[in-house]
């Protein structure tokens, strides 16, 4: 055995031993908390007699009552402290460490240290710092840097190092499996080893295998915004998921999850990246589709359209034109730089109702409008609108709450019914003390009105929308379903933000956005609009631009430049989820104007197989025989073009017998997940056509394939996969 392997043998059972003492330590001391806890309570429920005789019993009472509970509140804060640093140690006992640096520090003294890095840090019951979490300042020269001079930031100071050694370690447990020394963590056999684990049903976390290009993506903090273009497989959605995890060890004391917002591309790809997170140690954020964000913001009783009508409607092959006008940047800019008041009539103002019966009408409430002062914007005027109504609404209320009628409907409450409507009693004497419950009762009674003002529910912003429309296009808005559609929801909500009420919110710290280029330039204006204060991480990749609101990153760029904030791009074009040869492969339905230089870092593996079916039964066979060939461990799928044709597959592959549990996902589905095995459903001329966004959709399906990919064709292959 080599020194250094026995040197690093000896250090993992060290480390080893002190995790296993810390792991009993922190479990007795759990035990002797709840052991505390319960004797803690058992007392005061048992021995301690409660005294309520008189003032002074009342007083010694209440007071051992709070020391009690003030003892409770100390057990359980030690209980939760004890728990997590439980957690944090159980968590290492299986990887305890899985990279290794030896530093000088260029200073007077220039010491030289070593550290290990792994996926928390770790101090021992005598204090040592002995394993330092992979987001620690120190730990970004083991993933950026090569040997030789170098330098990392803490709290934005340059610390100039020496970097003698970079070493990679795999560990199980206690035991050294193999260790690799390295100059760059790129194409190594670690990184290779974790590639080549097939795929599963939740993605992993990457911290042990993070290159360099996805590390300076994850610790970037010097930009806002930042935009990230990256091939298929490239690591985008792992360094998002990652950049969270280090955003919230960086600004533990500042931010917790909840100041943290994901968009992700589809509920599908929700459920699938909702491990890695708390596998690191981490809560999740608000992880949203944009779809489920809307709707959360938009709060209105209104039907939004379904997940499903949503992408039928994003993936149709045409687009209404007025969707194009209200999905554009130039229509944004209009409706927020819009001031003739004007087009504020009396038809916009709807009555406030209470039981069918109009308590406020339009006319009065437009009066009230009308009334405010003209040099005001007209948010601040329907604002202004809205206090006069609140205060007309609070002087009814008390007037009702004083007349007699209320007065003796008060009186005349039993014991019963004042506790069910107040949760006390009072006696029928007092008239002042008889108009305040009135007053609350009344409250109680009309809530909904209370609501209805202060939500502006009084004015109607979709006649607002359409009088904008009318007035930038020239010709009235055409509604084609009951259901709002997403861009009606943003238009809708870039008004109420404009016209109505701020709806910013201040509080978000990062907003990070994966599979920007579907978004639509409306969409991305209104989310810098909702959070001014956030910074942005947005990532896609605009070869996987398969819907019809896609943007361009050039676009995209320009778009966010305009916003005044500082905008870094990275491009990414390392492939590690594919092998060679499939990358190969969906390189060549790349449809941007430079040419990629795309690295394929797998091994080599099976070339896609072409597969020529005469008919639609050679088809179905052909297709039951490649799904009955894979094993149960396999992640396989069949990818089509369209729900509606995953729908028809499924039907069809049950009525020839084909009984076999299959996964057959649309792209809009698949998009953003791996697996083992891909089959792509008929790549033939009669469902690929030559457009660019056919081109995408193949490229997309194609880069889901780890190891092998398929395509069963019938008749004639799609000329897009014939040589220019």
């Amino acid at each position: 055995m080599s020194n250094d392997r026995t040197q690093e043998t000896h250090h993992l059972q060290q480390i080893y031993e002190e995790l296993s003492q810390a792991r009993d330590t922190y479990q007795t001391a759990i035990d002797e908390v709840n052991t505390t806890g319960k004797s803690v309570l058992e007392q005061f429920g048992g021995d301690t007699k409660l005294n309520f005789d008189s003032y002074s019993d009342n007083l010694e009472t209440f007071a051992m009552m709070e020391m009690k509970n003030r003892e409770i509140d100390q057990l359980n804060i030690q209980n939760a402290t004890a728990a997590k640093q439980l957690e944090k140690v159980e968590r290492l006992l299986k990887v305890p460490y899985f990279g290794k640096i030896d530093v000088t520090f260029l200073d007077a003294d220039a010491d030289r240290d070593v550290f290990y890095i792994g996926m928390n840090d770790f101090t021992n019951l005598d204090g040592e710092s002995r394993i330092y979490d992979w987001r620690s300042p120190i730990a970004s020269l083991f993933y950026n840097n090569v040997l030789g001079d170098s330098s990392y930031l803490v709290n934005k100071t340059e610390i100039p190092v020496t970097l003698n050694l970079k070493r990679q370690l795999i560990i199980e447990e206690n035991r050294l499996i193999n260790f690799f020394d390295t100059s760059l963590a790129i194409q190594d056999d670690i990184l290779l080893h974790s590639l080549e684990a097939d795929s599963s049903q939740y993605m992993k976390d990457i911290t042990t295998t993070i290159q360099q290009e996805q590390n300076e993506i994850i610790r970037d903090e010097s930009h806002p915004l930042l935009l990230v273009n990256g091939i298929a497989g490239s690591g985008k959605t792992s360094a998002i998921m990652q950049r969270i995890a280090y955003l919230l060890y960086n600004h533990r004391t500042q931010i917790t999850a909840d100041d943290i917002l994901l968009l992700s591309p589809n509920s599908t790809f929700i459920d699938y990246i909702s491990q890695v997170l708390p596998n690191l140690g981490e809560r999740n954020p608000l992880n949203l589709t944009l779809l489920q964000f809307l709707k959360f913001t938009f709060r209105e009783k209104a039907p939004i359209e379904s997940e499903s009508a949503y992408f039928n409607r994003i993936t149709a092959e045409k687009v209404h034109a007025q969707q194009r006008v209200i999905q554009s940047k130039e229509f944004v800019a209009f409706v927020q730089s819009f001031q003739d008041t004007a087009l504020i009539q009396q038809s916009l103002f709807k009555p406030i109702l209470f039981k069918r019966k109009p308590l406020f009408s339009a006319e009065l409430i437009f009066s009230l409008y009308q009334e405010t002062p003209a040099t005001l914007s007209i948010r601040d005027r329907l604002s202004a609108t809205k206090e006069k109504l609140s205060s007309l609404w609070t002087r009814y209320l008390i007037k009702q709450a004083k007349s007699k009628q209320m007065i003796d409907q008060m009186q005349d409450l039993t014991e019963a019914e004042q506790l069910r409507y107040f949760d006390t009693t009072f006696t029928n004497e007092n008239e002042e003390e008889l108009a305040e419950f009135a007053l609350q009762r009344l409250q109680q009674k009309y809530r909904t009105v209370v609501d209805e003002i202060a939500t502006v529910a009084w004015f109607d912003q979709w006649l607002l929308f359409e009088a904008l429309y009318q007035k930038y296009q020239q010709e009235t808005y055409e509604k084609s379903t009951s259901d709002y559609t997403a861009d009606e929801v943003v238009a809708l909500l870039l008004i109420k933000d404009t016209f109505i009420e701020d709806l910013s919110n201040q509080q978000m710290a990062f907003i990070l956005v994966d599979e920007v280029q579907d978004y639509t330039e409306a969409q991305i204006l209104l989310l810098l609009n909702l959070f001014p204060q956030a910074n942005f991480t947005l990532a896609g990749d605009e070869n996987q631009a398969i819907f019809n609101t896609s943007i361009s990153f050039n676009e995209l760029k320009a778009l966010l430049s305009a916003s005044s904030r500082s905008v870094t791009s990275y491009q990414l074009l390392n492939s590690y989820r594919s092998s060679k040869e499939i990358t190969q492969l969906f390189q060549t339905l790349v449809t941007n104007h430079e040419k990629l230089n795309i690295v394929s870092i797998r091994k080599e593996g099976e070339k896609p197989a072409f597969i020529y079916c005469e008919n639609e039964k050679t088809y179905l066979d052909t297709l039951a025989s490649l799904l009955s060939s894979f094993t149960p461990e396999e992640d396989t799928v069949v990818i089509t073009k369209t729900a509606t044709e995953a729908e028809y597959l499924k039907e069809q592959l049950l009525q020839n017998n084909h009984t076999m549990e299959t996964q057959i996902l649309s792209i809009d589905m698949a998009k953003g997940l791996e697996f083992d095995n891909v089959i792509i459903h008929d790549p033939s001329t009669v469902r690929y056509g030559t457009t660019e966004r056919e081109k995408k959709i193949l490229y997309t399906a194609i880069s889901r394939g780890m190891k092998q990919v398929f395509l069963p064709y019938v008749g004639a292959l799609s000329e897009l996969f014939r040589p220019e």
